[in-house]
């Protein structure tokens, strides 16, 4: 089981990494994995982007991998759209000891992704965009939202993110809700390089206790000829919600990587 989990992180980032070729010089539209910016493709344009998400590190053994397909079209200046394809896997202890197969890799839902950007990050004095996700789920509808606030500075780059997702389960008629601030500051080390540092704190409300769990780690980011790769570490620096870290509910570490290429 624990081969077949690696050999699918392995094969998903493979296939971002195959899709990449010569074609022409195009500048990254995001230069950070949990926060997005204002900025879209070009009108007509089309992009393939592969992101997988490893978690680990709770009380008892717990390993996850989530993985997103998705395909990017750019609709007009103000305008993009995506859909994509969501996957997911565990590893968590069985209850005799040892591992067992926590479900996956299978198709945990689909995604239809819209945003709009209202204020440029470098002509106007902050860039603005808004962002709406629904995500059709076996059992769940969840419907994201974001607030992008940015700016492009000469080498530096700033954003914010505000989301809110609320989640209406299908199974039991309840519901639950995600607010999600975030920040990613970075600098343009060259034409090619981009280093980083993301942070996020992650508010759930369902029927229990409130939690907020902060995480922070660095980023970076390579790009080529139509294409770019990332790679972000992180770990859960606070628990806001209660005592010390919260291992039962949400993992110690999360490492995130993502591939893109122009079509």
């Amino acid at each position: 089981m624990g081969n077949s989990f690696s050999r699918f992180f392995i094969g998903f980032s493979i296939l971002g990494l195959m899709c990449i070729g010569p074609l022409r010089v195009q500048a990254a539209d995001r230069h950070f994995i949990y926060s997005y910016e204002s900025e879209n493709i070009k009108a007509g344009e089309q992009e393939l982007e592969t992101y997988s998400f490893y978690q680990f590190g709770r009380n008892s053994f717990y390993s996850a991998l989530n993985q997103s397909v998705e395909m990017e079209l750019g609709l007009d200046s103000f305008l993009q759209s995506s859909v994509y394809l969501n996957f997911t896997q565990q590893l968590v202890a069985a209850d005799g000891g040892g591992v067992q197969q926590g479900g996956g890799p299978i198709l945990d839902g689909i995604s239809n992704e819209w945003k709009f950007k209202l204020a440029d990050s470098v002509s106007d004095p902050i860039g603005i965009g808004l962002y709406l996700e629904p995500e059709f789920e076996p059992d769940d509808l969840e419907v994201e939202t974001k607030l992008i606030l940015d700016k492009r500075m000469e080498n530096w780059l700033a954003t914010f993110n505000l989301l809110a997702a609320p989640t209406f389960n299908y199974a039991d008629t309840g519901s639950s809700f995600l607010l999600r601030p975030s920040l990613g500051i970075g600098y343009f080390v060259s034409g090619v390089v981009f280093f980083g540092v993301e942070a996020m704190d992650e508010n759930f409300y369902d029927n229990q206790p409130m939690r907020s769990v902060f995480s922070a780690g660095p980023c970076i980011q390579y790009s080529g000829k139509d294409w770019w790769v990332e790679l972000t570490f992180m770990p859960q620096l606070a628990n806001f919600g209660g005592n010390g870290l919260d291992f039962t509910d949400s993992q110690r570490d999360q490492i995130a990587f993502a591939t893109s290429f122009h079509l």
